[in-house]
């Protein structure tokens, strides 16, 4: 079944430090989810599968560059194993 980010952190025990990737992004192009909403853990406020549409940070995969994930309540996304 397809998973938002929102879904996929709940999924994850209500914490961040997933690996994701999207669609239309490169093969190799990987994203280490590092927050949601200003939390690394605990529940998300608002109502699934949306939560506010929280801003959702993450780490570009094998650097230090942050980066806004855009559109996280999209189904657009799968979760990677590292």
């Amino acid at each position: 079944m397809a998973e938002n980010i929102y879904q996929m952190y709940i999924a994850n025990g209500n914490k961040a430090g997933f690996l994701v990737q999207r669609k239309s992004w490169s093969l190799h192009t990987k994203v280490l989810i590092t927050s949601i909403g200003g939390k690394t853990i605990g529940e998300l406020e608002g109502i699934p599968p949306y939560f506010k549409n929280q801003k959702v940070k993450g780490r570009l995969g094998g650097t230090d560059q942050e980066i806004d994930i855009s559109c996280p309540g999209t189904y657009g996304y799968k979760k990677i194993e590292a």
